[in-house]
C-alpha cells in the first residue's frame, strides 16, 4: 500500500538536482530526493567555475544574457536558506599571447553585446608573482566559482531536517506506471525526474547521445597572493592558502582517479601561465556529464509522462542549472515551453 504521496520524486543530489528540488520547493511542490551518497560524483569533484566568455575564441557562453543576469543573487539567496557560504564571486584575469588578441580585444571592449561581461582591458602585466602575462590581459566580470560540496552537503542537510530526503541506489526495477501515476516502492509521485549525473544505467533514458568526459584538478600550494581567477589553457583559483588548477578533457578512459597522463598534461599547460614553483597538495577526477552537442538534456519521456530528466550539463552545470531549472519548473507548470536547444525531444 502507498504510504506517502508527493508531486516530485527527484533522483539524485548533485547540482543539477539540488537545482530542481530548490525550484520546486520555492513553488511550494512537495518533493523527495533520493540520492546515492557516493565521492564519485560529478558535482563533487568539479572546480565550480562560473564564466560567461569561454572558448579558444572568447566568446559569449550560449545564453550568457539570460543566464549570468541573476546568477549571482541566485545562489546568495540560497545562501541566506541555507546559512552557508559557498558563492565566491572573483573576477577572472586572461593573459594575452599575442599582439594580434590583443588588438582584437581593444576593439571588443567597446562592443555592447560584452559590456555586461568585460571588467577593463590591461594592456600590461599584472606583475603578480610568475604568471606570464607579459602582453597584458582581459579582466572579466560575473565570474568566480561555488564551492560544490558546501551547497551540496548543505541542502542535504536541509531537506534532512524537512524530512524530504532518502539515501539509497535508486532500484529502477520499482518503479510502477498506473494511470497518470507513477510510485517508487512505497511512494506515489506525479512524476520522476532522475538528475543523476553521468549515469548510463537509467533504462529509460539509456538511449540517449551522452558524451562523458574525464577531467583532472589539482590543488596546489604555491607562492602566489591575489584575488583573480587565471585562466588561459588552464584556471587557476585563488582559495584559502592553496589554488585549485584544472581541467582536463578526455573522453575515453572514463575513471573516476586521476591519470598520469591526464596530470602530466595539465602540468605542461600549467607551466605555459605560471612559471613559478609549486608543490601539490591533492588531485582527484570527475566524469562530466556532457552530451553530442553541449547542451542539457530537460524534459518528459516521449512515452512516459510521468517521467523527466534534468541532465547533461557538463562543465557548465554551476551557472546553466539555477536558469534552467527555472525554466523547466515553468514547463511543468504549464506557463512556458522549455528551451529549444535543451528540449530533450530534439533527440526523440
Amino acid at each position: 500500500m502507498v504510504r506517502r504521496k508527493v508531486d516530485f520524486v527527484i533522483v539524485g543530489q548533485g547540482i543539477a538536482g539540488t537545482w530542481l528540488a530548490y525550484e520546486l520547493m520555492k513553488r511550494e511542490k512537495k518533493i523527495l530526493v533520493i540520492n546515492n551518497e557516493t565521492e564519485n560524483t560529478s558535482s563533487k569533484k568539479a572546480a565550480g567555475l562560473y564564466n560567461p566568455i569561454t572558448g579558444k575564441k572568447m566568446t559569449k557562453t550560449w545564453l550568457a544574457d539570460q543566464v549570468f543576469a541573476e546568477l549571482e543573487s541566485s545562489y546568495k539567496q540560497l545562501e541566506i536558506l541555507l546559512r552557508a557560504k559557498f558563492l565566491y564571486p572573483k573576477p577572472i584575469y586572461r593573459p594575452f599571447t599575442t599582439i594580434s588578441e590583443k588588438n582584437d580585444w581593444t576593439t571588443k571592449v567597446e562592443d555592447p553585446r560584452y559590456l555586461d561581461f568585460i571588467e577593463e582591458l590591461k594592456s600590461e602585466t599584472l606583475g603578480i608573482g610568475s604568471i606570464q602575462d607579459n602582453l597584458g590581459g582581459i579582466v572579466l566580470k560575473k565570474t568566480g566559482y561555488v564551492d560544490l560540496s558546501v551547497l551540496i552537503s548543505s541542502f542535504r542537510d536541509y531537506l534532512i531536517d524537512k524530512g524530504q530526503y532518502l539515501s539509497e541506489m535508486f532500484d529502477y526495477k520499482a518503479l510502477e506506471f498506473v494511470s497518470e501515476k507513477t510510485s517508487y516502492k512505497d511512494i506515489e509521485a506525479d512524476k520522476v525526474i532522475f538528475c543523476e549525473g553521468p549515469s548510463l544505467a537509467n533504462p529509460f533514458f539509456s538511449n540517449l547521445p551522452f558524451k562523458l568526459v574525464r577531467g583532472e584538478v589539482m590543488d596546489v600550494e604555491c607562492d602566489l597572493s591575489h584575488n583573480y581567477i587565471f585562466n588561459r589553457g588552464v584556471f587557476m583559483i585563488p582559495k584559502n592558502g592553496y589554488h585549485t588548477v584544472g581541467s582536463t578533457y578526455d573522453h575515453n578512459n572514463l575513471s573516476f582517479e586521476p591519470q598520469s597522463e591526464g596530470i602530466t598534461k595539465l602540468k605542461e599547460r600549467l607551466s605555459k601561465l605560471f612559471a613559478g614553483s609549486y608543490r601539490i597538495k591533492q588531485m582527484r577526477a570527475g566524469i562530466r556529464p556532457a552530451t553530442f552537442d553541449r547542451k542539457p538534456f530537460i524534459g518528459l519521456h516521449p512515452k512516459r509522462e510521468t517521467l523527466g530528466i534534468f541532465n547533461g550539463f557538463g562543465t557548465k552545470g554551476v551557472s546553466l542549472t539555477p536558469f534552467f531549472a527555472s525554466n523547466f519548473v515553468d514547463f511543468l507548470e504549464g506557463k512556458t515551453m522549455i528551451e529549444t536547444e535543451a528540449d530533450v525531444q530534439r533527440v526523440y
